[in-house]
């Protein structure tokens, strides 16, 4: 049942408490030593070994414990460029921030994805039931409507504007990356190496750019990812590396165009997620709780790599791959489609459907009315209504007044007209909270 061993390194008590609790949800047995010196020889394969850095780097002992096909997931507590280091050694896969508060749902997702090698995805870092969204990308100009997509929904989702801004500044570092430097020709060369930038905001049609974004409450999160696996883990390092000596990675055409600096501080966690050759995916997670206390910068540095797996799952990673190729990138009215379902109405957003077989009789027209957060008031023509019930309508009035409120966040209110109202009419109003 539990098919995988864990070895935990560490002498903190409230820290064998967190990792045990959590081992049986990763499907993992684990063994505890208060040190490296206390290691015994484990009757079990190790998969993966968690070591608290947070006082001392790992000691040989340690190092030669853990088998080489293991994954190693450090504890850190101070600045994460100053440990980065740690990453030279091909095993280890996760420098894990932790101070006060263990973080249940990223340290699961880390020793997982060591565990199972399933690396891809933006879901895997919230809870279930969040809703992510995807676009793909194949030019300048589509790169530059996404991020105004996303823009639009980070507003709605309640980001303050001074995290928005460091949202688009990832974003687009990380696309201006996937789209003009990864990829490369048959001998592994930059394609666009020695090509401008204002030149390749001319091209049509380039390599795509599958873009997923969400936002869970406490963290908005984007994931940008291409379909060439061009970067492998020495250059990550090799970026990581400058990072650490605070020099900035190139960002004209021919260089990384990472912006490496700029996103490390301005994320709260960083991953990395390569299967060269195939795919690669960069995802930065923006706590916003920490977001509020002024803690700015990544703190949890993440880079897994896919192992190169069997023959028989080239096809499955190939497939995996091409799907990005495949994806329908933004035209016309994929944008406008993608703006009405999270488009900026008044103060907050509102989106309607309705029943396609009843959208005839207006003499039989009611409208829901569903607000978010569930709690807030509802009124139709000044008249209080309870919230989520179907509302038949006067077919007398022309128009009806709709306003949603709740204390704390900005009041939404739009006047509709008769003939936009038919049966079984829906009103989606998500309102955003008051700036304080």
């Amino acid at each position: 049942m539990l098919r995988y061993h864990m070895v935990v390194v560490t002498s903190d008590p409230a820290l064998k408490r967190a990792v045990r609790r959590l081992t049986t949800a990763s499907g993992s047995t684990a063994t505890f030593a208060n040190n490296s010196a206390a290691l015994k020889p484990s009757d079990r394969h190790v998969d993966l070994a968690i070591f608290d850095a947070r006082d001392d780097d790992p000691s040989d002992k340690f190092l030669n414990t853990v088998p080489a096909d293991s994954r190693i997931i450090y504890i850190i507590s101070d600045r994460l460029p100053t440990r980065v280091h740690l990453l030279e050694d091909p095993r280890v896969a996760s420098l894990f921030f932790h101070d006060q508060r263990f973080d249940d749902d990223e340290f699961i997702c880390a020793a997982t994805k060591c565990l199972r090698d399933e690396l891809f995805g933006l879901q895997k870092y919230f809870p279930w039931g969040v809703t992510t969204y995807t676009m793909t990308v194949r030019n300048y100009e589509q790169k530059t409507r996404a991020i105004d997509i996303l823009m639009a929904y980070a507003k709605v989702a309640g980001v303050r504007g001074s995290v928005r801004d460091r949202i688009q500044l990832v974003v687009d570092e990380l696309i201006m990356n996937a789209m003009y430097h990864a990829p490369v020709d048959e001998h592994g060369k930059e394609r666009y190496k020695n090509v401008t930038l204002k030149e390749l905001a001319q091209v049509d049609s380039l390599e795509p750019v599958q873009i997923q974004y969400g936002c869970s409450g406490r963290y908005f999160g984007v994931a940008i990812r291409d379909a060439g696996g061009s970067l492998t883990r020495a250059r990550a390092l090799e970026y990581l590396g400058r990072a650490d000596r605070q020099t900035e990675i190139e960002s004209k055409a021919g260089g990384a165009g990472l912006g490496l600096l700029s996103v490390l501080s301005s994320v709260s966690k960083l991953v990395f997620n390569l299967d060269p050759g195939y795919s690669t995916e960069v995802i930065g997670l923006f706590d916003m709780e920490l977001f509020a206390k002024g803690q700015v910068g990544a703190r949890s540095l993440h880079l897994h790599v896919a192992d190169p797996g069997e023959d028989g799952e080239l096809d499955d990673r190939m497939q995996r791959a091409a799907a990005i190729t495949r994806a329908q990138p933004i035209s016309g009215m994929w944008m406008l489609a993608a703006l009405l379902s999270v488009i900026v109405v008044g103060l907050a957003t509102a989106y309607y459907s309705r029943a396609p077989e009843q959208a005839a009789n207006q003499s039989g027209a009611t409208i829901t009315v569903v607000p978010s957060p569930a709690d807030a008031q509802v009124k139709i023509n000044d008249k209080p209504v309870q919230v989520g019930s179907r509302i038949a309508l006067s077919p007398k009035r022309q128009s009806h007044q709709v306003e949603v409120t709740r204390k704390g966040y900005q009041p939404w209110s739009e006047t509709l007209s008769s003939d936009e109202i038919e049966a079984n009419f829906r009103l989606h109003v998500t309102l955003i909270p008051a700036e304080n």
